[in-house]
């Protein structure tokens, strides 16, 4: 699992950050929501059909904004 949550100094919020590449998804997140992130990035990486489905979930929403 290279997703991590880090307490954001000073501030009541985390970030969600890869622990290989450093790139940060997420700046100033509540827990609940950072761990929420962590779970579908997870998914999207792991897990194919939910990948598939994520997509094609997203493709429409971008049309349907129009």
């Amino acid at each position: 699992m290279p997703y991590v949550i880090r307490k954001v100094y000073r501030k009541n919020c985390f970030k969600v950050m890869n622990k290989k590449t450093k790139k940060i998804y997420s700046k100033c997140a509540t827990k609940e929501n950072a761990k929420k992130q962590v779970r579908l990035l997870n998914a999207i990486k792991n897990n194919p059909t939910f990948r598939k489905n994520f997509n094609k979930t997203r493709k429409n929403l971008n049309y349907s904004k129009g």
